[in-house]
Parts: C-alpha cells; structure tokens; sequence
C-alpha cells in the first residue's frame, strides 16, 4: 500500500498531522453520515475548535481565522487498506470565501451543494458556513470514483444556503481563467492572492482576485467609505517608492500605475472601490 501526502489546506502547505494531545469530541450532528456506501467510519469524530486549529494544522490556521473559523470536525473512513478523511470547517459567516482559497486552481468544477472542485484524489465543497475536504490518504485505483460519492453523501447532509459576494461582479469577466477566483476578507488573502501589491492598499474591508490569459491578475478592494479609498489610493505611490518601485504614469486624480522590480500596477479608485490590473514586468 502506497500512502499518499495529504492535501495542501493552504496553497502548498501541507498538513503535518493531528497530535494527540489535541481534545476531541463527538458531534452534535450526523453529518458526516457514517457509514458511506463500502465505507466503514474509521474511529470517532474530532472537534477542534477555535485556537484548538493551530494544534490540527501546522502552519496556516491562520487565514482559516481570517474567514471567520470557529471548528473543523474531522472523520476518517476505511474500506479494507483504503482510508479517506473528510474535514468540515464551521465558519462564523458565509464558507464561498475559505472554498476559493481552499479549493485547486487546477480542479474541475462538480455540481455538488453550492459549489465543488475537484482534483486528483481530493475535492471540496462549499454549502452555507461550511468548508468540506475530502481527501483519499491512500492509492487506490477507484480514487476519484469514491471520493466523488463520499462527497455526495457529505454535501447532502450540509445546511443549504450561501451566495457569492456581490463584489466578484466587478472583475473583469473577459479572458478570465475559470474557476480562478479568490474572495478574501484580510491581509493574509490579499498576499497570498495578489502578493505584488498587497503592501500597497491596506485597510481594505473585503477583496477578490482572478487570473486571466497571459498571467495577468484583477483584483477589486472595497473600503468602508469613499474617504478610507480615497486616502488609501493617495497613499500607494509613497508605498511603493519606499519599497524601492516607482512610479510609472499618473493619469489623473484617481489612476496611476506603479511599478516594482517585477511586476506593473495599474490602480484605478471609483468611490469606495479601487480596482487594479497586475501585470509581469518584461523590461
């Protein structure tokens, strides 16, 4: 039996292991079901909740508490040498945003709950506050065929709901790279979305990013006021002068592109909104 690295949680961080030391507690709730079809449940469920997750995940729980975490329970399944771990993440408010971040940028899209991707031999799906993972541990050969169905059964016992932020409606939709969207609420998103830039607009209340041909990336940043934008965009040139970048070309009060060692910004404010176009430098 060969034993497959679990799953990265966060961009290509892997995680490490659960330690026992870690308390665990049965669920309120029969979801995940147990058993799944020719799956056994493989030991009871785990809870971790709140700081409990720096304990489950070694290393990037932090941006799972950017989107509002509150508990992760964990179930293992077995069939024979087989073994599947399905992870449902509890969030204070809606899951759509941790599920872009979660999800493969190379998956393919599953019409499960509200949303589903799937890749290779792990898929996650997004229904209300809850961020599913399922994740075969081990190689076998109906991999896809049995994480699909145990994604099914998961995805049918979620509570219904959720919606895509209105703000991904202000991203260019021409040539975008589907499936490549990022909805993020915090600092930590924004640099692991969208690093070249990140530094620049701070003090943001909710963002989103997508790819599009040619490795250029949009990114839309929402203040809480026209004034938090306006001071924030007039801000962003000293930002990238004192990171040793420059500025290219002001084109008005509110449009100006930045340059830095590798990439071009172009930034553009409109009311409480600034949107920007990043693109590699080639000079």
């Amino acid at each position: 039996m060969r034993t497959l690295s679990r799953h990265a949680r966060v961009h290509c961080a892997v995680i490490a292991g659960v330690l026992s030391v870690a308390a665990c507690n049965s669920p309120s709730s029969p979801c995940p079901p147990r058993p799944i079809g020719s799956w056994s449940a493989d030991g009871e469920p785990e809870i971790y909740a709140g700081d409990d997750l720096f304990v489950y995940i070694n290393g990037g729980a932090e941006i799972y508490h950017e989107y509002g975490f509150e508990k992760v329970t964990v179930q293992r399944y077995r069939r024979g040498d087989d073994q599947i771990s399905v992870e449902i993440y509890t969030m204070s408010r809606d899951a759509f945003g941790i599920y872009t971040f979660a999800r493969s940028g190379s998956g393919r899209p599953v019409n499960l709950a509200r949303g589903a991707t799937a890749a290779d031999y792990y898929l996650h799906l997004w229904s209300g506050n809850e961020l599913s993972a399922i994740t075969a541990e081990t190689e076998f050969d109906d991999v896809g065929e049995q994480v699909l169905e145990i994604a099914g059964a998961v995805a049918a016992c979620l509570p219904p709901g959720g919606a895509e932020p209105d703000l991904l409606r202000q991203l260019p939709s021409g040539d975008r790279v589907p499936g490549s969207e990022i909805y993020f609420r915090g600092q930590l998103g924004f640099v692991n979305s969208a690093r070249p830039a990140a530094t620049f607009f701070p003090g943001f209340v909710e963002g989103a990013v997508a790819r599009y041909d040619q490795e250029i990336l949009a990114v839309v940043l929402k203040w809480q006021d026209e004034t938090a934008a306006e001071q924030a965009f007039r801000e962003a040139p000293q930002k990238c002068t004192d990171s040793g970048g420059t500025i290219a070309e002001t084109k008005g009060p509110d449009s100006v592109d930045l340059v830095t060692r590798t990439h071009q910004i172009n930034a553009r404010r409109t009311g409480n909104l600034i949107t920007l176009r990043i693109t590699k430098e080639t000079s």
